[in-house]
């Protein structure tokens, strides 16, 4: 459920990107702005991001246990990695040099009131795919956390890539309005020019981030330490266990998460108890957090 909800969000924000794109190079060519010019990159960046978030949600659909036997749900992290990369290359290095040849050979604004329209209808879209995304990132038990929390815990690459993408595009739209308006205002292209080298930090810092929360997930992160101690509270409690000696949970995918768990049984219970304890465990521990999908114990 998770994953197709994530799929619909990736479908606005391509939808609403690629048309923003259009119309900001249009605007650029018409105003000579750089400003818009590097805006018009991001988006176009963004809506090339945004079909190969969707692509990874595919990939990571496919199934073919011989190969990949718990799933492929880490592609999502992969192909959410290689967006990362293109946020901060093509969408930041070429937006900063764009700004820094504007700024050094500065040259005529023309028709700006063109810019500061669209850049305000802009504002206005991908604030509306910013909602709809926090909105999802945001469940009903973490009504409370902060943005950047609920970044850090969530397992939803394409869902974190979008909520990145779309705060920096949002920000972006903004620093370059207030640059259009500056130059419109005092007919000085400089602040064009530096609303430019503006968006291209901006998306280099962004991209940083996005990849470093892939990072975290790709290598296996865990799952909330939270959520561990109520799995260890239900296995300790349990009378037929002596001592939880091993618990290991990392993310293997979207909401999807892999335990290995060693426990010391009571010595004298049988093969067929311990088999019957551990589908008790099992169901317990499904009913604390089902997105600990696949579950492994180990006697010792």
């Amino acid at each position: 459920m998770a994953t197709n909800q994530s799929s619909k969000t990736v479908f606005l924000a391509l939808s609403v990107n690629f048309s923003i794109a259009v119309i900001k190079t249009l605007i650029s060519v018409i105003t000579s702005s750089s400003a818009m010019f590097s805006e018009a990159i991001h988006s176009y960046v963004d809506s090339a991001n945004q079909f190969i978030l969707w692509f990874g949600i595919k990939q990571s659909k496919k199934i073919n246990n011989n190969v990949y036997p718990l799933g492929r749900g880490k592609e999502e992290y992969y192909w959410t990695l290689v967006v990362a990369v293109l946020i901060f290359t093509i969408g930041g290095l070429v937006s900063l040099d764009h700004g820094i040849k504007a700024l050094s050979h500065p040259h005529e604004l023309k028709n700006l009131y063109l810019s500061i329209i669209v850049l305000t209808i802009s504002i206005i879209l991908e604030s509306y795919v910013l909602y709809k995304a926090v909105t999802q990132l945001k469940q009903p038990d973490h009504e409370n956390k902060s943005i950047i929390k609920l970044l850090k815990e969530s397992t939803d690459g394409p869902l974190i890539a979008i909520v990145v993408e779309d705060f920096a595009a949002t920000m972006g739209l903004f620093i370059a309005l207030v640059g259009t308006l500056l130059s419109s205002i005092s007919g000085n292209p400089t602040y064009d020019a530096v609303s430019s080298i503006l968006i291209g930090i901006l998306l280099m810092v962004s991209g940083l981030f996005l990849g470093y929360e892939m990072k975290h997930l790709i290598t296996g992160e865990s799952i909330s330490q939270n959520i561990k101690d109520k799995i260890s509270n239900i296995i300790n409690n349990n009378d037929k266990v002596i001592e939880l000696t091993s618990l290991k949970i990392v993310s293997i995918g979207t909401n999807n998460y892999l335990a290995l768990i060693s426990i010391d049984y009571l010595d004298k219970l049988t093969d067929t108890e311990i088999v019957i304890l551990n589908e008790e465990l099992r169901k317990g521990i499904k009913d604390i957090n089902s997105s600990v999908s696949e579950i492994y114990f180990n006697p010792k």
